[in-house]
């Protein structure tokens, strides 16, 4: 027994730790200019004078799929691209200090959609619009939830703002289950959380897997981790945090349907381990990559992980389905998204060859190839590359369902004051998952921490 116990454990932490190394995270450089030498001219296929730009990206799972991006784009349009790799967090410091001491060192920003607000606000990020008054995305470059357009008054993401950005990375939340093991029991893939529940206690009474599922439940205060996740469950509901953000901030995480989210929460850490704080996106990658886990849901971008023949033994096994939709039939799942900025101060022909870029990047063609190397795309018409494995293909095909039907109101955070909202959520949830405090008193707690919040900062309530 104790043996087996050994060995058990030794399983899961080399597991999660290749799981780490991979793991998907939902979040000043010298010297000026980069050496470029701008086109004046916005045709992005053929320009009359080749430039070069120095553009950061994150050092993530996707990051191979983009650099591929970027050595097509080079050979397409002749132009130099200088793309330097930081650590996830590092990419907004990198930004950060290179516009506050107006450096001008990047030609175009990569921006986390958590620290968008903060870019807008700042005025950080040009109106593309300023740059390129022409310039109107087409329709095949999907909305997620109107995360281009910023209205400034209401400091929200909504359908008429400001054009600052375009989406590079399509990050969304989707279901992962076992095909061989709900084939064995006869299950159904699950359209409700109800019945995700009920499918991962059939599966732990039947002895088909160690866990029925592990999910992300470990709470790290001012990090979207649990509450990432838990975004889901509270749109699924029928739930928010606030009332009316931009115009009536009264918290309502205490509401029935808040509760009821909480409660989806807890019974789905029950179908796990019973160290529920332990477990973080890397515990979930891993639990399912070794076999000892039914189903979970995770970003997109961890698909991939599960088809991996060096680090999981499940490959081939992984079924893939959008998560259960909201009371109104769209899209339950948070966005994880990266999108592409042009940094405010940049001489007008940088700008517009910054822009240029943008647009190549999110083209049709362009998005293809991501999908084809390995990302996740952000046009509607992009989803269905050649040559790819078929279980990339239901994750994408899963991924393109979720992105196409989500809601105007946005499913993540997307405040300026998000942080705030962490420090108070991620503690409670772990609470919540881990039974040391009810739905209720879990979620009426988050209530009156997000309360002191919106009076600290004077927000209007109704």
């Amino acid at each position: 027994m104790f043996e087996h116990r050994r060995a058990q454990r030794h399983k899961w932490v080399a597991a999660a730790a290749a799981a780490l190394a991979g793991a998907i995270t939902l979040s000043g450089c010298g010297g000026g200019g980069g050496g470029l030498t701008p086109s004046p001219t916005n045709d992005t296929t053929t320009p009359s004078t080749p430039v070069t730009l120095v553009v950061p990206t994150s050092q993530a799972p996707w990051n191979p799929a983009y650099a591929k991006l970027v050595e097509a784009y080079q050979a397409e349009t002749g132009n130099k691209v200088d793309l330097r790799e930081f650590p996830n967090p590092d990419v907004k410091t990198q930004q950060v200090n290179d516009i506050q001491a107006q450096q001008h060192t990047f030609d175009v920003f990569q921006i986390n959609e958590g620290d968008l607000v903060q870019f807008n606000e700042n005025g950080w990020i040009q109106n593309l619009n300023e740059i390129d008054p022409g310039y109107e995305p087409d329709s095949a470059i999907l909305s997620y939830s109107n995360i281009s357009r910023w209205n400034n008054e209401l400091k929200l993401f909504a359908s008429d703002g400001v054009l600052t950005s375009a989406p590079l990375l399509g990050n969304v939340d989707i279901f992962y289950y076992r095909k061989d093991i709900y084939a064995q029991l006869g299950l159904q893939v699950p359209t409700t959380w109800d019945q995700v529940i009920d499918n991962g206690k059939k599966i732990v009474e039947a002895g088909a897997a160690k866990y029925g599922g592990v999910f992300r439940t470990q709470g790290v205060p001012g990090t979207y981790a649990a509450t990432y996740e838990f975004n889901a469950l509270l749109n699924s509901a029928g739930g928010a945090w606030f009332s009316d953000p931009g115009t009536d901030w009264t918290p309502t995480a205490g509401s029935a349907a808040g509760v009821q989210a909480a409660t989806w929460f807890r019974e789905l850490a029950k179908l796990g381990p019973e160290a529920t704080s332990t477990i973080g996106q890397a515990q979930a990658i891993a639990a399912i990559q070794a076999g000892d886990a039914a189903q979970t849901y995770l970003v997109a971008a961890a698909a991939a992980q599960f088809e991996d023949e060096s680090n999981s033994a499940v490959v081939g096994k992984i079924g893939h389905a959008p998560l259960p939709r909201t009371p109104e039939g769209k899209s339950s799942s948070a966005t994880g998204l990266w999108v592409l900025g042009v940094p405010t101060g940049l001489p007008e022909e940088r700008a517009k060859a910054a822009l240029d870029y943008i647009k190549w990047m999110t083209s049709e063609k362009a998005m293809t190839l991501f999908a084809q190397y390995g990302g996740i795309p952000t046009r509607s018409d992009a989803f269905a590359p050649a040559g790819i494995t078929e279980a990339a293909q239901a994750a994408l095909d899963a991924v393109k369902e979720t992105a196409e039907n989500l809601p105007d109101r946005p499913t993540s955070l997307r405040y300026s004051f998000s942080t705030d909202i962490l420090n108070v959520t991620e503690p409670e949830l772990q609470n919540i998952a881990a039974g040391s405090a009810t739905p209720q008193e879990g979620m009426e707690s988050i209530q009156t921490g997000l309360d002191e919040i919106i009076v600290r900062l004077g927000l209007p309530k109704k």
